[in-house]
């Protein structure tokens, strides 16, 4: 406690005259009735903690649908992102499959190419 609180609320005192804290260990329910009366008549009035109230209340329904918004655009990002990984693994397969037929066709040209070489080679010399 700060030396104001201390001012401000003097220690409750014991049937034998002692403060409370070490070396007692008794309250007098007179003594605990005066601090609780001495508190209340601090609090705010009726009126503005129930507007505090309402005002905490409504925040933190709004605080509940945020998260609530939040959780449902996460789950719509995570469905987004499951179905690009999908469409990505399809992409993959696409361009493999792609990569091979290239390949495929490449052998082929060279196959032609040196089929071509082979039965064009300039005959017609012969008949000069």
């Amino acid at each position: 406690m700060t030396a104001s609180r201390l001012e401000m609320d003097p220690p409750l005192s014991t049937p034998t005259g002692q403060t409370s804290g070490r070396g007692s260990n008794h309250i007098h329910a007179s003594d605990t009735t005066k601090k609780v009366r001495n508190t209340s008549s601090k609090l705010p009035s009726d009126g503005i903690l129930e507007q505090f109230v309402n005002q905490m209340t409504t925040m933190l329904l709004n605080i509940i649908e945020h998260h609530g918004r939040a959780n449902q655009c996460l789950a719509s990002l995570e469905e987004d992102l499951t179905h690009a990984k999908l469409e990505e693994e399809k992409l993959k397969a696409t361009i493999q499959a792609l990569e091979k037929e290239k390949s495929e066709m490449n052998a082929r040209v060279a196959l032609m190419e040196r089929t071509s070489t082979i039965c064009w080679k300039p005959r017609w010399k012969a008949f000069r």
